[in-house]
């Protein structure tokens, strides 16, 4: 199987996967700290260290992030190529940072050992207003609390049993193309024609995953007309694709469905936040 192939088959695999486990608490015991895990999708399971309004945390995959509320001034969607960084002590480090209902910093594993000497970092985002910045500082012992982060994923891998094989014609019922989701658009800069926004009232999309890393996309359903297939890519769990050539759609798995952002001109993802923004239900 090819590498394209394999993270078509990953996208199959976690979208059609069952409802996530609730967060639950996790038996670490620092002072200061707080300890949770919950089930993700393909049997991952995210364990946070919480203190106050402030977390980190490792996913079962490698990943791991710093959270913080979501600040006024960003809008939900990505922050890629040099618009977020990360400080640590005197060191700063660029960084993928997403916003949902929170701010995450996507950061390297190998960043532990200074956030444990810095006992806590500054952010920097710079959003469509501006550049947006936050500081946090951690009490007792983060080396112990890191450690518990690790002494949760390790324990969790544990337990989930090992995947069966596959019945031999699983592989093709999984390419069918009949995986399909659709949903309504949430528009912060509609489509303007001489001045004025085009009519978005009952506007919904859908997407339908074909054979060969392609999807069949109609952004508008209540036209016969608005359907394409187009191919799409992957990094860092992040779908993209490029219907017309210049848009641009961010796709990624959520809960229950998919998650998404668009902008009219793909140049301008590291310059505004997204026009459009959906979620989309199987």
């Amino acid at each position: 199987m090819t590498r394209s192939h394999r993270y078509a088959a990953v996208f199959l695999t976690l979208t059609a996967s069952a409802a996530l486990a609730e967060e639950e608490p996790w038996g670490g015991n620092v002072p200061g700290w707080r300890f949770t895990q919950a089930g993700e999708s393909g049997d991952g399971v995210n364990c946070r260290a919480i203190q106050g309004q402030y977390l980190i945390a490792r996913r079962s995959n490698g990943r791991t992030y710093v959270s913080v509320p979501a600040p006024a001034g960003l809008p939900k969607g990505w922050y890629r190529d040099g618009r977020a960084s990360i400080v640590l002590g005197s060191t700063s480090e660029p960084v993928d940072a997403e916003v949902t209902g929170r701010l995450l910093l996507h950061i390297d594993e190998g960043l532990y050992p200074a956030l444990i000497r810095a006992r806590g970092y500054q952010w920097r985002v710079s959003g469509p207003q501006g550049l947006v910045t936050g500081s946090v500082s951690f009490s007792g012992d983060v080396a112990k609390a890191i450690a518990e982060l690790r002494a949760c994923v390790r324990a969790n891998a544990a337990a989930v049993p090992a995947p069966r094989a596959a019945a031999p014609s699983a592989p093709a019922a999984r390419t069918s193309g009949n995986l399909k989701w659709s949903g309504d658009w949430v528009w912060i800069r509609p489509m303007m024609i001489f001045g004025k926004p085009v009519d978005t009232q009952g506007q919904r999309l859908s997407i339908e995953l074909l054979p060969n890393n392609y999807v069949n996309i109609c952004v508008d359903l209540r036209r016969n007309d608005t359907c394409k297939n187009v191919p799409f890519t992957e990094r860092n769990g992040i779908y993209t694709l490029s219907p017309n050539g210049s848009e641009l759609y961010e796709i990624q798995i959520a809960q229950n469905g998919l998650s998404g952002q668009f902008w009219w001109q793909k140049d301008n993802r590291t310059r505004t936040g997204a026009d459009g923004t959906f979620f989309l239900k199987h």
